[in-house]
């Protein structure tokens, strides 16, 4: 137990432990090493994913404060905000999302489930990401606009930056610790844990939890967005403030990780031929799916790692599958494209 964790306000969203999952068809068309998922995808809020960890601590401050309404922002087919939106109506407040354009904002995948949640879309004319932290952007007027229209309707709204808050990242702290306690009840001594990086809060959550508790995980993020010198900068700053912030006097180094910025392809949400392989393999040998943004590339990252001799074919790995599924939809041509 990690007591400054335990003491946070916090509601319970998903189902957890997540399952383990042994990999034991993927593992053996790789030619080892042992393979185990870590099923974030199953986590129970809308349909799963690494989002519903950060969410029951943003929420669980937001319903202390008599908050019944929220707003955030991301993409158009965007993981976070679908999440969002489910946790507001799973405690009776009402979602708002100002979307970025983005490739697909037709109203399949998120979008689709976005639309079945009631929530309040609005989608706008930009497809500049960097315009969700602009103060006094198009974002950031469109948050004060739909405030001050919820606050006219007697609501008591309040706006979520993102899961890059560092309340977000807490929520995948104590994640090290529920895998110690699986791997210990299985008896599996597993040295690595894979993760998909984006902006790099999960992976610094459960970076410092395993630091913290002396897990001793050589932790490996392969990312879909940042390069290698941004993505270390921006794990370490996150692990730096979510200690900080619980108190715990814990920080990391560059040596104490590792990250790959080989498997990004063309840019961030952009399928490549890799990711769309590993789609296609995990499915076949495991019945999983991954998706085409986030765990698609990591797991590409993963077997190109593997076929270099990263890794010896009697270690284990564990491969936090983070969820995404939604994007299968959104990516039908490209994935069914794949294919051929």
């Amino acid at each position: 137990m990690i007591p400054a964790v335990d003491r946070l306000p916090r509601v319970r969203l998903g189902f957890y432990p997540t399952p383990l999952t042994e990999a034991e068809h993927l593992s053996s068309t790789l030619g080892g090493p042992r393979i185990l998922i870590k099923r974030e995808d199953l986590s129970g809020l809308a349909l799963g994913g690494n989002k519903c960890r950060k969410l029951e601590f943003i929420f669980g401050k937001l319903k202390d404060q008599g908050v019944n309404a929220v707003i955030t922002t991301a993409g158009s087919q965007s993981n976070w905000c679908m999440q969002v939106a489910a946790a507001a109506r799973k405690l009776g407040m009402k979602p708002s999302l100002v979307l970025i354009k983005g490739r697909y904002n037709e109203t399949q995948g998120n979008l689709l489930l976005d639309n079945i949640l009631g929530a309040d879309v609005e989608i706008l004319e930009t497809t500049d990401m960097h315009e969700v932290w602009v103060e006094g952007g198009i974002v950031s007027k469109a948050w004060g606009r739909i405030t001050d229209d919820l606050r006219a309707k007697g609501y008591k709204p309040a706006t979520i930056s993102g899961p890059g808050e560092v309340l977000g990242h807490v929520g995948w702290v104590p994640a090290a610790e529920e895998l110690m306690a699986q791997l210990k009840d299985q008896n599996i001594e597993a040295p690595y844990v894979v993760f998909s990086v984006g902006g790099g809060g999960t992976m610094a959550g459960f970076l410092l939890g395993s630091k913290y508790l002396g897990a001793g995980f050589k932790v490996i993020g392969n990312t879909v967005l940042m390069s290698k010198d941004a993505a270390v900068a921006s794990i370490i700053e996150d692990v730096d403030a979510t200690s900080d912030f619980l108190g715990l006097s814990v920080k990391v180094t560059p040596d104490e990780f590792e990250i790959n910025d080989a498997y990004v392809g063309e840019g961030y949400g952009i399928p490549t031929r890799e990711g769309l392989d590993a789609i296609r393999l995990v499915a076949e040998t495991e019945g999983i799916f991954l998706d085409p943004v986030y765990t698609g590339k990591g797991m590409a990252g993963l077997i190109d790692l593997i076929k270099k001799g990263r890794f010896k074919p009697t270690d284990t790995i564990i491969f936090m599958h983070t969820g995404g599924i939604p994007a299968l939809f959104a990516y039908d041509e490209e994935i069914a494209q794949s294919a051929t």
